[in-house]
């Protein structure tokens, strides 16, 4: 019986110390949890806050840098169109850039020419052999101006409606009518976002987003 209760007794301090060798670990480990909880209650919550306060503070940042620089831009572009119509009322075009793309040996506009309500005579550039240069009925011009105030001079234009355009460059549209055509200019330089067709005593602002190709 002595025996008996001795193993026991054994049986039961190793039990007794593995269970506190457990509790030990148990406790640490619960510690350990507190801790962390404190430093990120201190340390790393304060800290994620300040970095979303700053990212958003930089967003906002570059938005109204951007929407300053496009402003800029806008009003530089308006600096460069020529302003020498001295009081003469502005014809009335109607015409409507579709499309502004940098190819290869060329910057190509696309526009359209269209008639609503009444019939349109309209006038293309008509190359001038004396004079060496594109001309619309015969004193107007067609050119591009950049965001640096550059001028492109027209090279070329053609017809995309399966019309001729005439050799006086006049068409006439009955309402409800439209005509397409390409304008041929150097090219753009690849960093030019935004620029301005002068046809005749108008301007038509466009932006350049294609891809070169």
């Amino acid at each position: 019986m002595l025996q008996i209760s001795n193993t026991v007794i054994e049986r039961e301090t190793r039990e007794m110390r593995r269970n506190t060798r457990n509790s030990s670990g148990i406790f640490a480990c619960f510690a350990s949890f507190r801790v962390f909880r404190v430093l990120f209650r201190l340390i790393i919550c304060p800290l994620f806050v300040i970095c979303l306060v700053i990212a958003g503070c930089s967003r906002r940042d570059l938005e109204v840098e951007k929407r300053q620089d496009l402003s800029q831009t806008i009003a530089k572009l308006r600096s460069c169109v020529p302003d020498d119509k001295d009081g003469k009322e502005v014809t009335k075009l109607n015409l409507a850039v579709a499309e502004v793309v940098n190819n290869t040996n060329e910057t190509a506009v696309r526009i359209v020419v269209y008639a609503i309500d009444e019939a349109v005579d309209f006038d293309f550039p008509v190359y001038s052999l004396s004079r060496g240069r594109w001309l619309i009925n015969e004193k107007g011009r067609a050119y591009l101006l950049d965001e640096q105030c550059r001028e492109y001079k027209l090279k070329d234009r053609r017809s995309m409606s399966g019309q001729a355009i005439p050799l006086d460059g006049r068409i006439s549209l009955n309402p409800g009518q439209a005509f397409e055509a390409l304008l041929s200019f150097p090219r753009l330089s690849d960093q030019t976002q935004m620029g301005v067709l002068v046809y005749g005593d108008q301007a038509f602002p466009f932006s350049l987003w294609a891809k070169s190709q």
